[in-house]
């Protein structure tokens, strides 16, 4: 399939980019998995009931969701522009986008959270969740939060890149999305496959061979450990997403010019 070729295409020049400055992609990765690693800690060991280790906990992982990938899309822009820069650099650019970053997510989530929430619904409490086996539904919702999110996946960069407010950017995301929909299924799923399968994997096998103190600790952790995942894929994700973004902006240029 020509959307599949693309996509590792995309995933082959990413990996070209991390090559440019691979200490960078690590150092961003370490130090923006920091925040969730230390609220996993107060959550284990910090004080019981202390407000401020609360408010730290829940404030923390907002750093990896919100900042961290406007800072690693500046980093990418910048080796796209044949520039070298470092981690305070990348920061730099990055913070003042934070706002339109999250303003720009607001929308997503809303384009993604309307159809996989109302089938939770569905499934908890119409009486179709009792009648339909529960791999019918996980599976289903699967798809479907797959399909919203892979429509929805440019929106960060043409808002960042592009420079579009947060309705556009979500707007023309989800139309960029279904005209290039296999070669945006494709780069995410090789761009977070190679280091998110493992960490799953992983995971599942700890949790699974429970009960024990191990297995209670990670499930008393799993919020914190699902932003420490999700910011280790970032370093080949967003390389390679943004690949995917000048792509599909270059040809959709060609067509309507």
């Amino acid at each position: 399939m020509p959307g599949l070729s693309k996509a590792w295409n995309n995933l082959l020049q990413g990996l070209q980019i991390t090559r440019q400055q691979p200490d960078l992609y690590l150092k961003l990765v370490l130090l923006y998995s920091l925040p969730p690693l230390v609220a996993a800690y107060l959550v284990l060991f910090g004080p019981r009931g202390a407000p401020w280790s609360e408010t730290l906990v829940s404030v923390l992982p907002l750093i990896t969701m919100v900042v961290a990938p406007v800072v690693l899309m500046h980093a990418v822009d910048a080796a796209r522009g044949g520039e070298r820069i470092g981690v305070l650099e990348a920061t730099r650019r990055g913070v003042p986008w934070v706002p339109r970053y999250v303003w720009t997510n607001v929308h997503t989530t809303v384009l993604f959270w309307v159809p996989v929430g109302a089938l939770v619904l569905l499934w908890e409490w119409s009486p179709l969740g009792a009648r339909l086996p529960t791999a019918v539904w996980i599976t289903v919702i699967a798809m479907v939060a797959l399909h919203q999110h892979v429509r929805t996946v440019l929106a960060p960069y043409l808002a960042v890149h592009g420079e579009l407010g947060g309705t556009r950017a979500a707007l023309r995301s989800w139309e960029l999305g279904g005209r290039h929909f296999w070669q945006l299924l494709g780069t995410f799923v090789l761009g977070s496959g190679p280091v998110a399968l493992p960490l799953i994997v992983a995971f599942l096998m700890i949790e699974r061979f429970g009960p024990n103190p191990l297995s209670a600790a990670l499930l008393a952790i799993v919020w914190q450990l699902v932003w420490v995942g999700v910011q280790s894929t970032r370093g080949l994700l967003i390389p390679a997403l943004h690949t995917a973004y000048e792509d599909v902006s270059r040809e959709s240029q060609l067509r309507t010019g």
